[in-house]
């Protein structure tokens, strides 16, 4: 081993302690750091409503401002579960400097999430709004909207599906209705009282088989089984009545899981609120349709769906947008799944409101070959007198009925008008002009009202602001999902039930706009 002494110099390197007084917390936390600007946010929020949440007696409890202050700070720097919460209260300083060294345990800190601040949580989001308002960052001018799935706190292997367990309870009552036949049997051979009647004449292979059915059917086995007239009758009889309870116990169980489902498709057993979604990789998994709206990247509002479908929560999530901050926005932008008659409709009857809602076939309009394609039925010629269009073979087709269609999801009802073509044979064109394979004559269907919706929102998003804020609007509210899910690295749920997952979003959706704060804080010094 070589002897020679180093000739580079050291600091002083001790780990007892070297100060008479251990540094003050103020002192390490940098002016300019994330933690500061969430401590100024909730100094300046009233929290009134979460402090009444308190009953009082017993002993004391943690101040609700406090506990707050590291719930939303913990969700900004990605700690999301109670247990690793209160681990950072012990080991970093940014939280012991916010919870002023107090060390709620991980019990307190879920109790307060999925509890307290549960009850409250739309106050406490209109308070951030103001701060937001009041210093200037959003103006509640332009409302970018759009939706997205999270992942709920639920095993993807215990989706249970509407269909199956209808499909399920179906055989189970055919199972049953076998059950029926042989009790009249039975009934039959013991006391002649049915003669030589065909026992299928009384229906019972259509009877709707329920738990009070079966109930009945049961007293008539007991009726046997009391009678003591025969035991082999009696044999028969309690196996009867033990496979009649088995299958009762199945529909019972089949018919909560339908009532679980609802309208959905299927539901969760881990989450029975979560529905199953497809997500953006393909994976079928129990999620949360999430619409969020934004304004200068900061979330304006947000509201949670059980429905895939973004355009039909939209109803819901523009009344939640009222309720949070009293009044809409001037401009609300969103893209083409928001672009339906019943939404242009919940615009139209906002007066201060100007839509820039895309509809379905907004992109394709655009495209030349849409433009020059005869055979569209949005290019054929309409005749207002005559009330008919003309083909491009110069035909033309008459108005023939005009019907009701009823939305599956929403209950809304549409007005559908029909037009056909009298005759179709011969015409040179019917490959291109007909996808029916049988010679049916062209038909087209025509939704008045929708149309009229759609050249209005022409006219919006082709002028000169619309086309503005078309392109602002990927930018916008897709830039606020993308932290969420990439920078903060949530990408689903740590909650279960609607209510607490409307909790844990608003709360992740606060965490946001205190980061976003913060980086226009550090742009703006720079």
């Amino acid at each position: 081993m070589s002897n020679i002494q180093s000739s580079a110099e050291f600091k002083d390197y001790g780990q007892q302690q070297i100060l008479l007084l251990p540094p003050s917390l103020e002192e390490l936390i940098e002016p300019n750091h994330l933690v500061r600007v969430v401590n100024q946010v909730v100094d300046s929020m009233d929290v009134s409503g979460l402090i009444n949440q308190y009953k009082g007696g017993g002993t004391t409890a943690y101040h609700p401002r406090m506990l707050l202050k590291i719930l939303l700070y913990a969700y900004s720097v990605k700690v999301y579960t109670g247990r690793r919460i209160a681990k950072a209260l012990r080991q970093d300083i940014h939280f012991m400097w916010l919870s002023g060294m107090s060390r709620p345990d991980f019990r307190t800190i879920n109790n307060f999430r999925s509890s307290r601040a549960k009850e409250v949580i739309e106050a406490l989001f209109e308070q951030v709004l103001l701060f937001l308002v009041k210093h200037e960052h959003i103006k509640l001018e332009n409302y970018f909207c759009d939706g997205s799935t999270l992942a709920a706190d639920g095993n993807k292997h215990k989706i249970v599906w509407k269909k199956n367990a209808e499909r399920f309870k179906d055989m189970a009552g055919e199972k049953c209705r076998e059950l029926f036949k042989q009790i009249d049997t039975l009934n039959a051979a013991e006391n002649k009282q049915y003669a030589g009647s065909d026992l299928e004449e009384r229906g019972l292979s259509a009877q709707e088989v329920t738990a009070e059915s079966i109930d009945e059917q049961v007293e008539k086995l007991d009726a046997i089984i009391a009678s003591g007239t025969g035991k082999k009758h009696q044999r028969k009889a309690n196996s009867l009545k033990k496979k009649l309870r088995e299958k009762q116990a199945k529909i019972v169980g089949y018919e909560q899981q339908i009532a679980i489902a609802a309208e959905r498709s299927g539901y969760n057993k881990t989450d029975t609120d979560a529905s199953a979604m497809r997500m953006k990789n393909k994976e079928l998994l129990p999620a949360y349709n999430v619409l969020a709206g934004c304004e200068d990247q900061f979330i304006v509002s947000v509201s949670i769906h059980q429905n895939t479908n973004d355009g039909s929560c939209f109803n819901d999530h523009l009344q939640k947008l009222k309720t949070q901050n009293h009044e809409l926005p001037k401009a609300i932008i969103a893209d083409s799944i928001f672009g339906t008659e019943q939404n242009y409709e919940l615009l139209e009857k906002e007066e201060t409101v100007t839509s820039y809602l895309k509809f379905p076939s907004f992109h394709a309009e655009q495209k030349k070959s849409y433009k020059q394609n005869p055979f569209n039925k949005d290019n054929f010629g309409y005749n207002s007198e005559s009330d008919s269009y003309t083909c491009p073979n110069k035909k033309q087709l008459t108005f023939q009925r005009v019907y009701q269609q009823t939305h599956k999801k929403t209950g809304y009802q549409s007005t559908i008008k029909e037009y056909q073509c009298q005759d179709c044979s011969g015409c040179p064109f019917y490959s291109k002009c007909c996808k029916s394979t049988t010679g049916e004559n062209r038909l087209i269907k025509v939704n008045e009202k929708l149309e009229a919706y759609k050249q209005q929102a022409r006219e919006a998003l082709n002028s000169e602001r619309g086309v503005l804020l078309r392109k602002q609007r990927s930018i916008e509210i897709e830039s606020c999902f993308g932290d969420i899910k990439h920078n903060m690295g949530f990408r689903r749920f740590h909650l279960r039930g609607i209510k607490k997952v409307e909790t844990e979003i608003s709360i992740v959706a606060m965490a946001h706009n205190l980061r976003k704060i913060h980086l226009k804080g550090i742009k703006k010094a720079a």
